[in-house]
C-alpha cells in the first residue's frame, strides 16, 4: 500500500471519476487521501463478541455491507442479549430469525472463531 499514488494512477483515477461524473472535473494537481479498508480473510463480515469481556463488533466488511447496517445492528443485539442472559455465543450460537423472511440465520456464521468460507476472495462472495 502507498498512500501516496504516482501522478500517472492518480490522473487515470481522476480521468475515471470525471467520465462518470463530469461536474466533479478533474484537478490540476494530485490531491486527496488514500486509506485502506477491514476485511476479514474470507470476506465474511464478523458480527461477534470480542474476546474482551463485554465488547462487541461488526468488521471485517470491506465497507460494501453498509446498506446491512440496520440487519446487522440487529445481529449484534441478539448476540448481545443473549450473553446478557448468560447464554455463550461461541458455545451455543445465536440463531436469529429474519423478520421478513422467517428463516434462521445461525449467527455462528459470522464468528470470529469460524472456519473460514470457502469464497470467491472477493466481495462477490
Amino acid at each position: 500500500f502507498d498512500q501516496y499514488p504516482t501522478v500517472e494512477q492518480f490522473e487515470v483515477s481522476m480521468m475515471r471519476l470525471a467520465r462518470r461524473m463530469p461536474e466533479f472535473g478533474v484537478p490540476s494537481q494530485p490531491v486527496g487521501l488514500a486509506a485502506l479498508y477491514d476485511v476479514a480473510e474470507d470476506w465474511v463480515p464478523l458480527y461477534d463478541k470480542s474476546d474482551l469481556p463485554g465488547f462487541y463488533m461488526a468488521c471485517g466488511t470491506s465497507g460494501n455491507q453498509f446498506k446491512n447496517a440496520p440487519i446487522a445492528g440487529k445481529y449484534l443485539k441478539a448476540i448481545i442479549d443473549a450473553e446478557a442472559a448468560g447464554i455463550d455465543h461461541d458455545e451455543q450460537p445465536v440463531q436469529f430469525v429474519g423478520p421478513r423472511t422467517g428463516r434462521t440465520i445461525n449467527l455462528g456464521a459470522f464468528s470470529r472463531r469460524r472456519k473460514k468460507s470457502l469464497t470467491s476472495g472477493t466481495v462477490m462472495g
